[in-house]
């Protein structure tokens, strides 16, 4: 089994460690390390996709990915979003339309939402107390997996996808109010969790180039939440899975 996972601030990436454990045979694999190495061929049997839901569909990244990829023909394809509590059909929507095998299997997971541009990230006890909640369902889960269960579903887009297209493909920019105060160590975290290499170091600061995808990993990630959005995001606090260390990112 190849599990195929994209995680900015590290909730995919601890739901993806629960099913490994749970296997034998099992590979984790991040999709935009994926991506930047060229790694689209893959013969295994069973293929899984972990990610969190953008905009209501697939992040950017993951999208691209799953675009290019070549897989067994009579692979069992499974997938996972983990959302902020709301659904994730239509990311499993998109995914049927870009492969040419049809997803098995499927799953949501509902914690709590950590989209630090538009609203408040939860503070420790509720994102533990929302990963906690979904700790069984999880498990449920990998024993679905385990049987190799096949659930049949028509997914429907909607208007919901009218405004993921919006945001993926017409709003341009995203890093276009990104800054960095003076609380800056240096440390290059922000460049290297970057799925997309959208951000350099010019005299020991980041600086973001106008590829951004809107993921908020480098925001989180900052040990000294020194990056902002304008002014917008200062007095937010700022979301990391607090099961995953943040070396497990880069």
């Amino acid at each position: 089994m190849k599990i195929f996972y994209n995680s900015a601030t590290g909730n995919s990436l601890y739901v993806s460690k629960i099913i490994k454990e749970n296997f034998e045979d099992c590979e984790l694999i991040s999709i935009s390390k994926a991506l930047k190495e060229n790694e689209f061929n893959v013969s295994e049997d069973i293929i899984g996709f972990i990610y969190p839901i953008h905009c209501g569909g697939l992040p950017i990244v993951v999208n691209e990915f799953i675009s290019k990829i070549k897989i067994n023909k009579e692979a069992y394809i499974f997938a996972i979003g983990v959302t902020g509590g709301g659904g994730a059909d239509n990311s499993f929507s998109q995914i049927n339309k870009l492969l040419t095998n049809k997803i098995s299997n499927y799953f949501t997971v509902k914690y709590i939402s950590n989209y630090t541009r538009m609203g408040k990230n939860p503070t420790e006890k509720r994102s533990k107390d929302a990963i906690k909640e979904n700790q069984g369902k999880i498990l449920e889960f990998i024993e679905s997996l385990k049987k190799k269960e096949v659930k049949l579903k028509e997914f429907k887009s909607g208007i919901g996808n009218l405004g993921y297209i919006l945001w993926k493909d017409y709003y341009k920019n995203k890093d276009k109010n990104f800054n960095v105060n003076d609380k800056c160590i240096g440390c290059r975290m922000c460049e290297k969790v970057c799925p997309v290499d959208n951000i350099s170091m010019e005299k020991n600061r980041p600086k973001w180039n106008g590829k951004c995808t809107d993921c908020m990993a480098c925001i989180n990630i900052c040990p000294k939440e020194a990056i902002n959005i304008g002014k917008a995001t200062i007095k937010k606090n700022r979301y990391f899975n607090p099961y995953i260390k943040r070396d497990e990112l880069l």
